[in-house]
């Protein structure tokens, strides 16, 4: 399951690579930046990232739609290698939060409510 060392960790690669590729990224790396120093500053990291990959990734066709964005908006390939990986995991976790629960899952969350 994906939390959000993982997130982190591919933020700061695209980070890395976004200051490695020269002047012309340093904007992308700054925002990445950001983005990482307001995960970092969440009380509940792990929350936080899937509220996020939610409003993200509602469905497949918006995952999609990103990536396209960006292989057209990057064609380096280490950078837009390094998008994607990240965007990968917010999907993952998207797709997690939105699938519809078991029988199993819904009667363990009932016990836990004490219903």
């Amino acid at each position: 399951m994906v939390d959000h060392k993982d997130i982190e960790l591919a933020q700061v690669k695209v980070i890395k690579t976004a200051l490695r590729k020269g002047r012309k990224y340093d904007n992308l790396a700054k925002n990445y930046g950001d983005y990482l120093k307001k995960l970092r500053a969440e009380k509940n990291p792990n929350d936080y990232i899937k509220t996020i990959a939610v409003k993200m990734f509602p469905n497949e066709e918006a995952y999609t739609l990103r990536l396209e964005n960006y292989r057209k908006r990057y064609a380096d390939n280490d950078l837009c290698a390094s998008l994607e990986e990240l965007y990968k995991l917010y999907y993952q976790i998207a797709k997690e939060e939105n699938r519809e629960r078991s029988d199993d899952e819904i009667e363990q969350m009932l016990k836990a409510m004490a219903i």
